[in-house]
């Protein structure tokens, strides 16, 4: 029995001995580790997420902190369970005009694991308190009071606002950042205004709508002048185009019909020399043929002339033969009776016609012999 006493009694010696001797911790995967120790005070390298065994664990203590994305509101919703922060803090500034602006935010950050254990040292788990706030309430202090109250109510003013605290907060340059806190991004929830200041804005803001609405409903309507002057230019720009066109077909048809009434008249013309010299050859072939027939008809009448002159000669030359004057004699009686059949009518009364044959017969022989006539005997009446 006092040997089961005495076992038990060294099994709990051991137990507390084992507590008060070894520790067990582990750091989890979102966070990182800071040792300290009695001898060593805190160690530099900060522990990776996983399980330590610390002999003797009553001189070593490990303290961990958050690694991942944390959100630190300042606003007034005491309920508000994605953030960390008081329960009412939104922040009261002032514009460039002295209208009060109450301002809620939101920061959402992270630890820089290589300050780690600076913080550790300097701040531990206040980082809210001593590095967010105060490098927050500065930043929107020096952005928010340079702007009027209705430019940072709202609008692009709103928005410029923000834009400016954000690249502050997030630059490298920050107090934060060499601290060891990245800001991966900045939200103006809200900005309260005094509820009469509001209504002046919201009218301000009424009447810059309808300014801008007249602008565009301004600009609306020269766009449609515009566009209709645009439309009234192109119909114009058109129409002389067109009326160009025409002009230009217009004078190509006529020096088209130009140039055919030349090819015609050339061809008329053509025609014409053509005929002419057709006629002018006709002309001188018929001129060469009348002068041939003309030819012709002199060799004839040559001719003829000849056999008259060669008849003429022969006869005179019976006259002159022998015997000529009985073939004279004889022509002429043939002559008379010819006369005499047509002689009618009335003959004087001593006249017969044996005596109108005689003297007619005596004459000629005057005119053969060369000697003149007898008396002339009075002419027959009729």
């Amino acid at each position: 029995m006092k040997q089961l006493i005495i076992a038990g009694v060294a099994a709990l010696v051991l137990i507390i001995a084992s507590v008060l001797v070894v520790t067990i911790t582990t750091v989890e995967g979102n966070q990182l580790g800071v040792k300290e120790t009695w001898g060593g005070g805190v160690e530099a390298t900060p522990l990776q997420p996983k399980t330590y065994v610390l002999v003797p664990g009553f001189t070593q203590k490990v303290f961990k902190y958050d690694m991942s994305s944390q959100v630190f509101v300042m606003n007034d919703k005491p309920d508000y369970t994605y953030g960390e922060g008081r329960s009412s803090d939104s922040y009261l500034v002032q514009s460039s005009e002295g209208q009060d602006m109450r301002i809620s935010l939101s920061v959402r950050w992270r630890r820089d694991p290589a300050h780690v254990v600076d913080q550790h040292k300097t701040v531990r788990d206040a980082v809210e308190e001593k590095i967010l706030r105060p490098e927050i309430m500065r930043i929107v202090k020096d952005c928010a009071t340079t702007r009027t109250a209705l430019d940072a109510y709202s609008g692009e003013g709103l928005v410029k606002l923000q834009s400016d605290i954000s690249a502050a907060l997030m630059s490298h340059n920050s107090e934060m950042y060499k601290r060891g806190i990245t800001v991966e991004n900045f939200v103006i929830e809200h900005i309260g205004l005094d509820p009469a200041y509001v209504e002046q804005i919201k009218a301000r803001q009424v009447a810059v709508q309808e300014r801008l609405r007249a602008i565009e409903e301004t600009r609306a309507a020269e766009a449609r002048a515009e566009r209709a002057k645009a439309e009234a230019q192109a119909a114009y720009e058109k129409a002389v185009v067109d009326a160009k066109r025409d002009k230009e077909v217009g004078i190509l048809s006529a020096e088209r019909e130009a140039e055919q009434q030349v090819l015609a008249a050339q061809a008329q013309a053509k025609q014409v020399e053509l005929a002419a010299e057709a006629e002018k050859n006709r002309m001188v072939l018929n001129a060469q043929g009348e002068q041939t027939s003309s030819l012709l008809r002199a060799d004839a009448i040559t001719a003829i002339g000849k056999a008259e002159a060669e008849a003429t000669r022969l006869k005179l030359g019976a006259y002159a033969a022998e015997g000529a004057d009985a073939f004279v004699r004889i022509e002429v009686a043939k002559s008379m009776s010819g006369a005499f059949q047509n002689i009618s009518g009335y003959l004087p009364q001593d006249m017969k016609i044996n005596l109108l044959s005689d003297s007619f017969l005596r004459a000629i022989d005057s005119v053969m012999s060369g000697a003149a006539a007898g008396p002339a005997t009075t002419p027959a009446r009729r």
